[in-house]
Formats: structure tokens, C-alpha cells, sequence
């Protein structure tokens, strides 16, 4: 409304500038003319108060905003924070038991061996060349057990450095680490690699994937009691995107949690053997090196198909 006086007030001063005489201005309207431009000024100088009185509300208002979205994201962040901490603690502990399953049994071979070495001098069975068979044996099995405790200690060191890194590179490592687990459990795995994908980030996040996956499909084989069991993977491109599809036999994901697998703390394990953070920092990592992550059912089983771009 003030806005209106004030354009009304100069309007009518140009009319009369523009419609008046200089000396009728002189002699007869210059009163009038001084008193409307004192009450313009008047009116400018309050609306200028009534705007500044506006921008510091509005300025305040900002203040408190801000600092409301900033405790919010560092609310946001601890929680996420939160997550990574236990998936990483979750993971540790099932690498320690893929570790131990992997050295029982070259521990039990380099246990024989010794035994046998023990009889066999006695018999008199022991030359050089038996010494040099029963040398190669040990080394061999020695190798294997500091092959997975070198897995192992790369798996979990932090890595703040990105670098260009293999798909095919990193599943086989992750093959390394739960190889005798996978055994363990008379898995069959089936690996198709039509064309190898290579990202830029960190190897060992990436692994945290695959460790997850194996680990989720190797839980509902137990649980569902499922005998003949077979993991497939395929490993291809499509025009600008890398394509990975894990498919298992291990009976599918229910639908009631199917639409939010993704998301925390949602899991389809029994009390107190799900984390229900696997599947989220899966979907995490994924996106960390731009790609999506989906899962349908298929068959008898469930099928994750992993999208990255190139």
C-alpha cells in the first residue's frame, strides 16, 4: 500500500514538472511541491526501516535454519558412521571364521606330514628325495596360509587412495578369503566373465560387496535347508555400463521385504543372526562408484544386478 503512495507521490510531482511553468512553480506551487516531496521522503525513509527491520527477521530466520540442517546432517552422519562401523565389525567377524576354516586344514596336512615323517624315519623310508617331496608339501601349505592372512590384513587396512582397479581381480580375491567357507558348505560356483569391467575407487570397499552377497546367499542355504546349492555370476559390459549379476538357488527374497532390502536394519535372517546393515552398505559402495544395485526373484532363487558406470 505504501509502495503505491509512494509511486502516486512521484507521479504526481513529474506531472507537475512536466505541466507547470517555471515561474507558476515559483510563485504558486512550489509549497505544495516542497510538501509532497517532505511526505515522499517521509515515506521512503519509514518503508526503508520497515524493509530493514524485515531483512534482519529474515536474516535471523536463515541463522536458525542453518543451524538446524547442520545438526541434522551431523545427526545424519554419526548414524551413517553408525552403520559403516558395524557392517565393517559384522564383516571382520566372518572373515576371522573364513581365516580359521582356511588354516585348519593346511594345519592338519603340515600336522600329518610331520607324523608321517616321524614313522617313516623310523621304518627308514626317508632319503633326499623323500625330504625334498615332504619340503615342497610344507612350503606349498605354508604359502596358501600366508596367501589368506596377507587377503586378510589387505582386506581391512584403510585405504584413503583411489586408484583404477579390476572386477574380476577383486572377486578373485574375495574367492581367496572364503573359498574353504564356500566348501565348507558344498556351494557350486559358476563364473561367466564376458568382458572384464574396471573402476576407479577402492579395491577393498569393493570387496565388502561381493563378501556380503556370498555371505547373505550362503545364510539362506542353511537356513532354508536347500541341498543341491549353486552360485552363478556374470560379468559383462553394455554400451557404457559394466554389468554384474549374482544369482543364487537359495530360494529368493520374500516379497514382504523385497521393495526394501536396501535399506538399514531390514533383514530376512532370524533373530539375532542378521545385522540387517549388509545389503545397505552394499547398496552404499555401489553408488559410491556410480552405479545402482536391484534384486528380483528368479526360478528358485534371487538374482542382484549390480549396474556401473564405465
Amino acid at each position: 500500500m505504501q509502495d503505491d503512495e509512494s509511486k502516486a507521490l512521484i507521479d504526481e510531482i513529474n506531472l507537475l514538472f512536466k505541466r507547470s511553468k517555471i515561474k507558476e512553480l515559483q510563485e504558486s506551487s512550489c509549497d505544495k511541491l516542497q510538501e509532497k516531496i517532505k511526505n515522499f521522503i517521509e515515506l521512503y525513509h519509514e518503508q526503508k526501516r520497515k524493509n530493514s527491520k524485515l531483512i534482519k527477521n529474515h536474516n535471523s530466520f536463515l541463522k536458525q535454519l542453518d543451524k538446524r540442517n547442520a545438526a541434522q546432517n551431523a545427526s545424519l552422519s554419526r548414524k551413517d558412521m553408525m552403520l559403516r562401523q558395524q557392517s565393517k565389525m559384522a564383516a571382520m567377524g566372518e572373515m576371522m571364521d573364513a581365516v580359521a576354516h582356511q588354516w585348519k586344514q593346511p594345519l592338519n596336512s603340515l600336522s600329518m606330514m610331520n607324523d608321517m615323517l616321524l614313522d617313516d624315519f623310523q621304518r627308514g623310508c626317508v632319503d633326499e628325495a623323500y625330504i625334498q617331496e615332504m619340503t615342497e608339501m610344507s612350503h606349498m601349505q605354508i604359502a596358501h596360509m600366508i596367501n589368506t592372512l596377507n587377503e586378510f590384513r589387505t582386506f581391512f587396512r584403510p585405504s584413503k587412495d583411489t586408484e583404477d582397479f579390476s572386477v574380476a581381480e577383486c572377486l578373485e580375491s574375495v574367492q581367496v578369503l572364503m573359498k574353504d567357507e564356500l566348501l565348507k558348505n558344498c556351494i557350486n560356483i559358476d563364473i561367466h566373465i564376458e568382458e572384464d569391467i574396471t573402476l576407479h575407487g577402492q579395491m577393498n570397499e569393493f570387496k565388502h560387496l561381493f563378501l556380503n552377497l556370498f555371505s547373505n546367499a550362503i545364510d539362506a542355504f542353511n537356513e532354508k535347508e536347500i541341498e543341491n546349492r549353486s552360485i552363478t555370476l556374470h560379468i559383462y559390459t553394455n554400451e557404457n555400463h559394466g554389468v554384474i549379476e549374482f544369482r543364487d538357488n537359495a530360494g529368493g527374497v520374500p516379497t514382504s521385504v523385497i521393495s526394501s532390502i536396501f535399506k538399514p536394519n531390514v533383514t530376512t535372517k532370524s533373530e539375532g543372526k542378521g545385522t540387517g546393515i549388509g545389503l545397505y552398505m552394499s547398496s552404499q559402495i555401489v553408488q559410491k562408484h556410480s552405479g545402482t544395485i536391484t534384486v528380483h526373484n528368479v526360478d528358485n532363487g534371487a538374482m542382484f544386478t549390480i549396474t556401473l558406470k564405465l
